[in-house]
């Protein structure tokens, strides 16, 4: 592929990552509103990765993207990813079926895909991925005791249940972040 028509492909999806971005940040403001700002980073999941993708695709342009950006974009991205595999659906079985939330499927799979094609392509330091994966195991707590998936409410599901799941997603960080940091034939 020349260089010219890669830019455009990248610059249609930073633009895509940036409107996603815009659309969820609307679409959650109502949820906002009723979390204190200091839990923001831990909670508004939809607004913030697709953001930050546009960033590490904005850097890849050029250059290699910055390390602590890269891992921060793409490991939560994916690891959001196999929670909305589980989150998702299991919501759906006690609520019924909702567009809205089977679209939050692909809509997080979008720019999990994203995660996994920087993380296939580039090394993150051991140093980054334990920051991460720290930030993400205190997120997956900040949601369990906040009972939320992102924007998604989780009241309803029995306790049993909503620990499995996040212990599940909180096992899967620290195999994955394992995983990345044996990995070292990407580009440094």
């Amino acid at each position: 592929m020349n260089k010219q028509l890669s830019h455009k492909i990248i610059f249609s999806i930073i633009i895509f990552d940036l409107v996603w971005a815009a659309m969820a940040a609307v679409y959650d403001w109502e949820i906002f509103s009723r979390i204190p700002i200091y839990l923001w980073p831990f909670l508004v999941i939809c607004p913030i990765f697709p953001a930050l993708l546009s960033l590490v695709w904005l850097q890849s342009l050029e250059s290699r993207p910055n390390k602590f950006l890269l891992a921060f974009g793409a490991m939560p991205s994916v690891v959001y990813l196999f929670a909305a595999i589980i989150y998702y659906p299991t919501w759906m079985i006690l609520n019924g079926f909702d567009w809205m939330t089977f679209g939050a499927i692909f809509w997080v799979a979008a720019y999990g895909l994203q995660g996994l094609y920087f993380l296939s392509k580039y090394c993150v330091e051991r140093g980054q991925l334990f920051f991460v994966a720290i930030f993400l195991i205190f997120s997956l707590t900040v949601q369990y005791l906040t009972k939320t998936y992102g924007a998604q409410d989780f009241t309803n599901f029995s306790q049993t249940l909503f620990i499995a799941e996040y212990f599940i997603v909180a096992l899967f960080v620290i195999i994955f972040s394992i995983f990345l940091s044996l990995d070292r034939k990407k580009i440094h």
